[in-house]
């Protein structure tokens, strides 16, 4: 409870609309939470880094060598595990070729990605919950199918994501998604193939540190989906994946300072930070530029990638890995 009564007075002091601010003015505590649950001080974290930017340097295949804060983010959800972290940053810069369905012309500065940003809410909720998670929300807003296009939702997301790992401390995530404008045919719109990508990723590139799921505002039409989705999942993920009729029972689980005024709490409403979250991302263009460009070399890889249906390379379908 001291962490989140320490958070509300610090996010009061600088103000909602500070998106400056919003992914890192708890940085330091949410560090020493994750540090601590992890058995490693800041001495260790610091040499850590130093050990990935060196591996980085001789990895010529690779764009670039990231950021500081980029590689902090990979050691942190792979629980300061060098190989793994060497494995997800590797992954981080090949899957954008190896998916070109999500990755090509997703650029946040294009026209058709702006429009995205209009039609459905997905941003970080500004305050944690007691136990240092960052709480995200996604929602679509339109009811209206024509346009929806899965793959360019999921770009939109990562491009979110990204601005997270440059600013963020990524430590355990809980996830709220409304289901109030779903239809039916935005379901048909999405098949077991689609689902396959997203978990992929999730799990080649993020390591799914996700602590909770909540499927909010959800119809009888969506129980199939999730029930689907829910066996893609580790059983640990699965059991903490709860379904709410409403938006009341959300409050049992997460508390009020973080919800939205939509969910009943006392942040902004969705509506508000959307507006400030575009901006957040105005100010991430010059990345997004540099994204849109970064390829890994193939031909100076280490060890050839080799076929696989989806990835392109041999290996199994782990499922949603979860502590």
């Amino acid at each position: 409870m001291e962490f989140l009564f320490r958070s509300a007075v610090c996010f009061q002091q600088i103000g909602t609309m500070d998106t400056k601010r919003w992914l890192s003015w708890n940085n330091d505590e949410t560090l020493r939470l994750a540090l601590k649950k992890f058995g490693r001080t800041q001495k260790q974290l610091n040499q850590d880094m130093q050990i990935m930017k060196d591996w980085l340097k001789t990895q010529h295949h690779l764009p670039e060598t990231g950021s500081d804060s980029l590689i902090k983010n990979f050691l942190l959800v792979n629980k300061c595990s060098i190989e793994q972290t060497k494995q997800k940053m590797d992954m981080y810069y090949t899957i954008r070729h190896l998916m070109p369905e999500i990755y090509e012309h997703s650029n946040m500065n294009l026209s058709h990605m702006k429009k995205v940003a209009d039609d459905i809410y997905f941003f970080p909720l500004p305050r944690r919950t007691e136990e240092g998670y960052r709480v995200s929300v996604a929602k679509i807003l339109s009811t209206n199918t024509e346009n929806f296009d899965f793959y360019t939702c999921l770009a939109y997301g990562f491009n979110c994501m990204e601005v997270r790992l440059q600013e963020d401390i990524i430590f355990e995530d809980v996830f709220i998604i409304d289901f109030i404008n779903i239809r039916l045919s935005h379901i048909f719109k999405v098949s077991p193939f689609h689902l396959k990508k997203m978990v992929t990723i999730l799990e080649k590139v993020f390591s799914n540190k996700m602590r909770q799921f909540h499927f909010v505002n959800c119809p009888p039409i969506a129980v199939n989906s999730i029930n689907l989705l829910k066996q893609l999942m580790k059983p640990k993920l699965a059991q903490r994946t709860y379904v709410h009729e409403g938006v009341d029972t959300l409050a049992d689980i997460i508390s009020l300072k973080v919800l939205p005024k939509d969910y009943g709490g006392l942040e902004l409403s969705l509506s508000e930070l959307n507006q400030i979250w575009q901006h957040k991302l105005e100010e991430f263009s010059d990345r997004f530029n540099v994204l849109e460009k970064l390829k890994t070399n193939e031909g100076l890889r280490p060890a050839a990638l080799q076929n696989d249906e989806i990835l392109g390379y041999h290996g199994n379908f782990r499922k949603l890995d979860m502590d």
